[in-house]
């Protein structure tokens, strides 16, 4: 019989939202260990879009100098219309009151920065699925229970596993629900790569993002380090089996299926004006199904808490990253998904914080000893996080949806491209900067005990 691990915080999924609130726990000298269920650190997808939202708490871990670095500024968007530019937008003076600038990076690379500052090699365990999970508050600990046997003890069980989450599958399951995540499939594919620099780009071209709208798709490029793009297609389809519906990331994309839904689209960095020279100098491609959330689940129950996709999916236009089990999407316009799990992984260290005291510690130096006593304390600091969390993941799920509609074109009445007109092409920066207000304004930080 294996032995039985101990420790205050289980998060189960090693992606961005897991490995934030790992590197969070760790500043704040609460125990935790991370599951993660693949055989090694293989984070999937292309690019991510780092904003003031998420950025001011980055930089509190000191992992904000390396985005700079290695990440690169979107300083301003052209957007077009087929091969009519309607305007370039000055996403600087846009974000310039938030203080902090949009930055893309490379996922791999940010999934590196976060799993560094979560001292992943010794916190991280791999090659570990959650069978299920025990919560009796009769008792000390909730009792996770693993496909290989194992077992460990927590104070606190955090799923931060994805859209496909086995930890709220195995809530709703004990809830008496069929254990099914609400989810469903918007009827839209994304295709997203990351390329290798464009040599045809120069230094004027560098922080510029383009938006185009087609006749029957959407394509983002977001600007990258050395001229490299990170680009997202939104198609929607006409019908799929099943079978596809089902799935979420595709398996075995190659450039040439990109190029069969979008290489002889127009985009203005392609060398020949056609998509596919942009697509050809990928390093890696990956198409996903869109998912959306049917309907919001509370966000801890008993001393088990959700973030991020787990916990609120949304339309790829606002949200979904490429979180555990396994990346549904990327971002094609606004890219919040990564953002808003660090937003909650923020929140809910500080609700741990002020539960747990960093006063005493075991003799290993590992485990500080709870500030209020029991199971049940712990229940009401869950709650407290699920309703900081709750009402701003649904209005940023809500948020997201309709600009999808907007993004595309498709609002009733007719009146989608209209709209969408009036707001890309005529809307002033200062109307953008007022808008975006209340997502990039907020800007959680952690709150230490001194």
């Amino acid at each position: 019989m294996q032995p039985i691990q101990e420790t205050q915080v289980l998060i189960v999924g090693g992606g961005i939202g897991g490995l934030a609130l790992a590197a969070l726990c760790r500043r704040l000298n609460i125990a935790y260990l991370v599951l993660e269920r693949s055989k090694k650190v293989t984070p999937a997808g292309a690019g991510i879009s780092l904003a003031p939202n998420a950025l001011r708490v980055l930089d509190q871990l000191g992992l904000y100098q390396d985005i700079v670095r290695h990440g690169q500024t979107l300083d301003k968007i052209d957007i077009h219309r087929n091969r009519t530019k309607w305007r370039t937008l000055d996403w600087g003076r846009v974000t310039a009151p938030f203080g902090y600038p949009v930055y893309s990076i490379e996922r791999h690379h940010f999934h590196h920065l976060l799993y560094r500052a979560a001292d992943g090699e010794n916190t991280v365990l791999l090659d570990c699925s959650v069978a299920d999970l025990i919560d009796d508050t009769t008792e000390q600990h909730v009792k996770v229970k693993l496909e290989n046997g194992a077992q460990i003890n927590a104070d606190v069980v955090v799923g931060a596993d994805g859209i496909r989450s086995i930890t709220r599958r195995i809530l709703a399951r004990q809830a008496g629900l069929d254990g099914k995540n609400t989810i469903r499939f918007t009827g839209r594919v994304h295709m997203s790569g990351y390329t290798a620099p464009l040599e045809n780009l120069g230094p004027k071209d560098l922080g510029v993002g383009n938006w185009l709208f087609y006749d029957d798709c959407t394509l983002t490029t977001w600007p990258c380090v050395e001229n490299r793009q990170w680009f997202i297609g939104v198609k929607q389809v006409e019908s799929q089996g099943q079978e596809e519906m089902g799935r979420s990331v595709w398996a075995n994309v190659t450039p040439a299926m990109v190029n069969e839904a979008y290489g002889s689209k127009f985009h203005p960095f392609a060398e020949t004006g056609q998509f596919k020279d942009i697509v050809d100098r990928s390093e890696r491609v990956i198409a996903s199904n869109v998912f959306e959330e049917v309907d919001f689940p509370t966000m801890s129950k008993g001393r088990v808490a959700l973030l991020g996709d787990a916990a609120h999916s949304m339309t790829s236009f606002f949200g979904q990253t490429y979180p555990d089990q396994r990346p549904l999407l990327t971002m094609s316009v606004l890219d919040q998904g990564a953002c808003q799990a660090i937003e909650d992984a923020t929140e809910l260290a500080n609700c741990l914080q002020q539960h747990f005291s960093v006063s005493r510690k075991d003799e290993k130096g590992l485990l500080s000893v709870p500030l209020q006593g029991g199971p049940l304390c712990l229940v009401q600091t869950l709650n407290d996080y699920s309703t900081r969390r709750s009402q701003r993941a649904k209005a940023v799920a809500s948020f997201s949806r309709d600009y999808a509609k907007v993004h595309t074109g498709k609002l009733p009445y007719g009146l989608g491209q209209f709209v969408r007109k009036i707001i890309y092409a005529y809307m002033p920066e200062w109307g953008w900067t007022r808008g975006l207000k209340w997502l990039y304004g907020y800007q959680p930080t952690l709150v230490e005990v001194k």
